[in-house]
């Protein structure tokens, strides 16, 4: 089966990855990619995939499907070196590749960060219950038909619910999402050496004084930014969709306005 990452071309230039993020989504990874991007570092986060359009989301999904849905060849570092280029930090994607991330980039330093379960839960409860029913439901439903953006933002989405949740939906897959949190801490803190792991609670308190020691960096004067609460996330995706309605709506307009137009002056010269 022909992949999408082999018909990418290859780039010029390969940035080596210096920090390894393998946190999953709701523990501070957004906060995270903001940090890394006021120290002068080069992030990759899920925002910054979808930013930059349907082909990253495409990549992306590509990835997911075919390491965990066997529908092609799973992505070796060739692979990501070629997706990841532009970029020298790579946060929270990584959460989904451990042991690849791992063996491929073994110069890194890498960050877990963890929270308390029923934190977690209740966190990535509201993240999925929020996107599920703007992507599900009018006028996200309607426009993805004619905005490609959203349609590939829909399935991207649909993808990452059936791989954290094992395919069972949001309430019978919680528990195997928990499950897999633990296991993968414990298989990170076994295999990355620890001088080269900086292993967190949030609830310990988590920021410049974490992040920069280990680093070995001064710590800015800046505050650490504490991003992606839920009404802050609801905020940056009404955000997103609120744009992609805008395109939509031009290109609606245009493709009713231009033809009406072009037959106004049909039947006009027709009556001269």
């Amino acid at each position: 089966m022909s992949r999408l990452i082999d018909r990418i071309p290859q780039p010029e230039r390969i940035l080596d990855k210096k920090i390894i993020i393998l946190s999953k989504s709701r523990t501070g990874t957004f906060s995270m990619y903001q940090c890394f991007q006021m120290l002068g570092y080069k992030p990759y986060h899920m925002y910054e995939c979808v930013m930059n359009g349907i082909t990253h989301m495409s990549l992306l999904n590509e990835a997911l499907r075919n390491k965990y849905l066997g529908e092609g060849k799973p992505y070796d570092k060739a692979d990501f070196d070629k997706w990841l280029a532009n970029y020298d930090t790579v946060v929270e994607i990584p959460s989904y590749f451990v042991e690849e991330f791992i063996e491929y980039y073994p110069g890194a330093k890498f960050i877990l960060t963890e929270r308390d379960l029923t934190a977690w839960d209740k966190s990535l409860s509201h993240l999925v219950n929020t996107v599920v029913a703007a992507t599900h439901s009018f006028p996200l439903n309607a426009v993805a038909i004619v905005d490609k953006h959203i349609s590939m933002f829909t399935e991207l989405n649909d993808t990452f619910w059936q791989v954290i949740f094992h395919g069972r939906g949001l309430k019978a897959g919680m528990p195997l999402a928990k499950a897999d949190n633990v296991n993968d801490g414990e298989l990170i803190r076994r295999l990355v050496p620890k001088d080269q792991l900086l292993d967190v609670k949030l609830e310990d308190g988590f920021g410049w004084e974490q992040i920069c020691p280990f680093l070995g960096i001064p710590i800015p004067e800046e505050k650490y930014p504490r991003g992606n609460a839920p009404a802050e996330f609801d905020k940056m995706l009404g955000s997103f969709i609120g744009s992609r309605l805008t395109v939509t709506a031009y290109k609606v307009l245009g493709s009713l306005v231009i033809p009406a137009v072009a037959i106004g002056a049909w039947y006009y010269t027709k009556r001269r």
